[in-house]
């Protein structure tokens, strides 16, 4: 058992733990989400969205900066032999963040009430209170991972996402069968189901816990006797916590402010509030749960990226800095590329045979979200690379700007009776892109980028002919064998061509793959020279 604490995983080993974890649980999380639309429908639904959406504000002000800081942290104090210094250190953002998620806890708890009055929809007001307790487990976990993400070790992160999605999957559409089979009102069967994410999110917590007091490798010595003070860790601690947590809280609150705006402003341009949230709820079930998977997968590479940059920071590798970059960034388009392609080539055949009720206006919104994928995925690792560079402040600043820009962008497109729910995506990719173009400019003045060529143009090119084959495959066979068959051949269909073209593009690192688990085996299977 120790032997598996203590053995050390390369960035993108730690990554492809997390990416399969991803999958993993976007799997399950696709096997809640679809058939809880179907029983609650785009209303139900939507509130569900407004609901979750002022959970993530207040999980993102308590905790978002944890992990990161705390990762950054423990990997700087273990490369210098501090692990004295590293346990001070979990005790301190213990009892820091696990009292500040107890207060958001029971801020959005008993003050539900007051939420549901300010932003017009009382339908959210039960599922709020369901889900409040999850802030507190959620602290309660953000501090063990940022340990364990620092050690390099991925593997307790990628578990406890799999007990939260266990949790979800069987409470919460347990719940919502059991409240929908009594005849419950829409927001009570919502409510239901949001307290199954709560009750895995309690279960996660006890888990991870139990890991980290059982692990032997908390207990190493020091070969140093050098440590910073309770003060000293208490300020470096802040200093990266509030910075990383003010650059995440940007993304959540204007996400936040982008749910309660589209469901006013819908009404304000003539729709009742049930007819704007069933707007929101296929906006946002639908073509935003798409939009966001790939970028799930991506922020694996953006964990696992902190401690591998900060490391090679600390020992002053610049060269070592350059290439973890490279390779995190050149995956990362190999990932969210092709994801893009297909789901502008297949938006609605892909809705189509996931959800059910109208398609047509979540296949738009998710054709112009599309685009906004690789900036996302670029905005997720500059922001991780430049915090573990020390420029903390950057991405707060990038974020923020890019926030204003999106409530600006939204507030006067679905303002608009003629645009409405249309002008949602295209806030979110004005956002993106500028965000992301920003960081890279202020990133090549840091550190060495990788070429455009195998980070964008041969990944683009095979995405292209991947593409053509997917739609005319799906022409083909959907008109025989159905809707969902002719998705699924057309997938099969693509990830092969997408794979033939990188190769015959030479658009695949060596060394990446090298870096990966088996990596030997990969580069000769592959002939990758």
């Amino acid at each position: 058992m120790p032997q598996q604490h203590n053995k050390k995983q390369t960035f993108l080993q730690g990554a492809i733990i997390l990416l399969v974890a991803n999958m993993m649980v976007k799997v399950i999380g696709a096997l809640f989400k679809i058939p809880l639309q179907w029983m609650l429908g785009d209303e139900g639904m939507g509130i569900f969205s407004v609901a979750y959406q002022f959970y993530t504000a207040m999980f993102v002000i308590s905790t978002a900066g944890v992990p990161v800081a705390l990762s950054k942290m423990v990997s700087e104090s273990a490369a210098l032999g501090r692990n004295k210094e590293i346990r001070a250190i979990i005790r301190i953002s213990g009892l820091v963040f696990i009292t500040l998620g107890a207060i958001c806890s029971a801020f959005l708890f008993f003050g539900a009430n007051w939420i549901g009055d300010v932003i017009q929809n009382p339908s959210a007001v039960l599922p709020m209170k369901a889900v409040a307790p999850s802030v507190f487990f959620v602290a309660c976990i953000s501090v063990v991972r940022g340990y364990y993400q620092g050690k390099s070790n991925m593997m307790p992160t990628a578990m406890s996402q799999f007990i939260e999605a266990i949790g979800k999957l069987f409470l919460g559409l347990g719940f919502a069968a059991v409240g929908m089979y009594r005849g419950f009102p829409v927001e009570v069967c919502t409510a239901l189901a949001i307290l199954g994410i709560t009750i895995g999110e309690a279960v996660a917590a006890l888990g991870i816990w139990g890991y980290y007091l059982r692990d032997p490798a908390r207990h190493a010595r020091s070969t140093t006797n050098q440590s910073r003070t309770t003060g000293q860790l208490i300020h470096s601690l802040l200093w990266l916590v509030i910075p990383i947590t003010l650059t995440n809280s940007v993304t959540s609150l204007t996400t936040l402010v982008d749910t309660t705006m589209v469901v006013s402003r819908l009404q304000s341009v003539g729709f009742n509030l049930e007819q704007a949230n069933e707007l929101f709820g296929m906006y946002n079930t639908k073509a935003f749960t798409m939009y966001n998977l790939p970028q799930t997968l991506i922020a694996a590479l953006a964990i696992s990226i902190v401690p591998a940059i900060a490391g090679a920071i600390t020992q002053g590798n610049r060269e070592l800095t350059a290439k973890n970059l490279g390779s995190a960034m050149r995956i990362a388009m190999l990932i969210a590329l092709p994801a893009g392609t297909g789901y502008f080539v297949l938006a609605k055949p892909i809705l189509s045979m996931l959800f059910r009720g109208e398609m047509d206006i979540a296949a738009a919104c998710l054709r112009v979200l599309c685009f906004a994928i690789p900036f996302v995925a670029l905005v997720s690792l500059t922001n991780a690379v430049l915090q573990a560079a020390g420029k903390v402040r950057v991405p707060v600043v990038t974020m923020l700007i890019g926030g204003v820009i999106k409530v600006l962008v939204n507030y006067t497109l679905v303002g608009m009776p003629q645009v409405n729910i249309y002008g949602a995506p295209f806030g979110t990719l004005v956002c993106y892109a500028f965000i992301a173009i920003t960081n890279l400019v202020i990133l090549r003045q840091q550190i060495r980028l990788p070429g455009l060529d195998k980070l964008f143009f041969r990944p683009m090119a095979a995405c292209i002919g991947m593409g053509a084959g997917a739609y005319l495959t799906y022409r083909v066979t959907s008109g025989i064998l159905g809707n969902s068959i002719g998705v699924i051949l057309s997938i099969c269909v693509a990830g092969v061509l997408y794979l033939v073209l990188l190769l015959a593009l030479q658009a695949l690192e060596k060394d990446d793959i090298l870096m990966m688990p088996k990596g030997e085996k990969l580069v000769r299977l592959l002939r990758l020279r």
